[in-house]
């Protein structure tokens, strides 16, 4: 694995958003201690599923909570350095043959 310089690498809080633009944000740089908070945006008549950590021993999941018409607020915490995926999806609400899920994701690495 190779460990970004920290001097490019965010500490404090942290706020991702998707989708926030054309070219959404895949991967971040954070300190260990860092909040990050994550608003995933519904579409009508989707929902988004909690978001899980594949190595929670660097990236902790502390809970969500869902906002208007199905958008989902979920905060972690960089624990320790490494790196960690985070990821998420969204199901298509009145009935489970609709159209196709979306999926998000986001790479973090975390520095000391």
């Amino acid at each position: 694995m190779t460990v970004a310089p920290s001097a490019s690498c965010l500490s404090g809080a942290v706020r991702v958003l998707y989708p926030g633009a054309d070219n959404p944000l895949r991967t971040v740089c954070v300190h260990v201690g860092t909040q990050i908070t994550i608003t995933l945006d519904a579409v009508a008549s989707y929902k988004w599923a909690p978001v899980t950590s594949s190595v929670p021993a660097v990236v902790l999941m502390l809970g969500n909570h869902a906002a208007d018409g199905g958008t989902l607020v979920e905060v972690a915490r960089a624990q320790a350095p490494g790196a960690a995926t985070l990821t998420s999806a969204d199901t298509f609400t009145p009935g489970p043959h609709g159209p196709p899920s979306r999926t998000w994701q986001l790479t973090v690495t975390v520095v000391p």
